[in-house]
């Protein structure tokens, strides 16, 4: 029995196939909303989708440049669009991602370098200390530490992206034109196991287009909405989801944490949020402290009746 159609969707065979068909739908549309913070001062810088497509191969141009066409691209981070630009030249380019999870303690985050055999790490300035003890320890081939921002003796993907844009301007189009093999191993990620280590998985960009394909026949998400991205982007879950956002041309942005999500969502005036049990469950936990905390919880019971 074929699969119900309930909304129309395209199936597409890889993530680039997919990334190029939403930029044509949406161009100037909002892809992602980015709060900068300074001291009291906030403002919010909008990406358009189109904006997104050539930040991408403004960075996926200069890994091309740097040798990485056929390496292993691991990626250290807080979600945030560092990280997505990252994951996204690698998969546009052909190049292996490795989400790693943020939270991992030295040991740990060293095993799993070296058991994907990562090429290359970029990661978030946040975690440098565990950096700089991974380099110091000398038992990982990294040919190249990159951070997320500017940060002192080390290359950072701001400038990389505009050596990028200055190599494509003199028209090397080598990685524009990279072909795509949707059934090759493209992330290596790792998940808990039931021993000690955690597991090392390999997917295609096909297995990912496939489910996104499948979120597009079953969930009524639209362009106007507004995604706020909770699940950490190591988790596939997380990653794929910021995915399937894009192919449905949501606007995505970027929490301050946990203890700041209520907040957000009225800031960003949020419609849908993908998210796991144990975050919903505390949501509401929060909720039913804060009613309690105003002497309401017999109210609210007897109004939710």
């Amino acid at each position: 029995m074929g699969r119900e159609k309930y909304f129309e969707a395209t199936e597409f065979e890889n993530i680039k196939e997919l990334i190029y068909d939403a930029v044509s739908k949406y161009q100037e549309k909002t892809a992602f909303m980015i709060k900068h913070k300074k001291e009291k001062d906030v403002s919010y810088e909008k990406v358009s989708y189109s904006r997104l497509l050539e930040e991408i191969n403004q960075l996926g141009t200069k890994f091309y440049d740097l040798g990485y066409a056929d390496k292993r691209v691991a990626i250290v981070g807080r979600n945030g669009y560092e990280w997505v630009i990252t994951h996204m030249a690698n998969l546009l380019g052909g190049m292996v991602s490795i989400p790693l999870d943020k939270e991992l303690q030295v040991e740990e985050l060293e095993s799993c370098l070296v058991r994907s055999k990562a090429d290359v790490l970029v990661f978030d300035e946040k975690y440098l200390e565990n950096i700089e003890e991974i380099k110091k320890r000398g038992n990982v081939a990294i040919e190249n530490y990159i951070c997320m921002r500017p940060l002192e003796g080390y290359e950072d993907i701001p400038t990389l992206k505009q050596q990028g844009k200055e190599i494509l301007e003199a028209g090397n189009t080598e990685y524009l034109e990279a072909k795509i093999d949707s059934y090759k191993m493209n992330i290596l990620l790792f998940t808990s196991g039931t021993t000690s280590k955690s597991k090392a998985v390999m997917l295609s960009q096909n297995n990912i287009a496939s489910n996104v394909y499948s979120m597009q026949l079953v969930e009524d998400i639209r362009k106007e909405d507004v995604n706020i991205a909770f699940l950490p982007f190591h988790h596939i879950f997380g990653s794929t989801c910021m995915i399937v956002m894009l192919a449905f041309g949501v606007t995505t942005v970027f929490p301050d944490g946990l203890r700041y999500i209520a907040q957000n969502l009225k800031e960003y005036k949020v419609s849908i949020f993908v998210g796991v049990p144990l975050l919903v469950e505390t949501i509401y936990k929060r909720i039913e402290q804060g009613v309690a905390k105003k002497g309401k919880t017999k109210a609210v019971a007897f109004a939710k009746k």
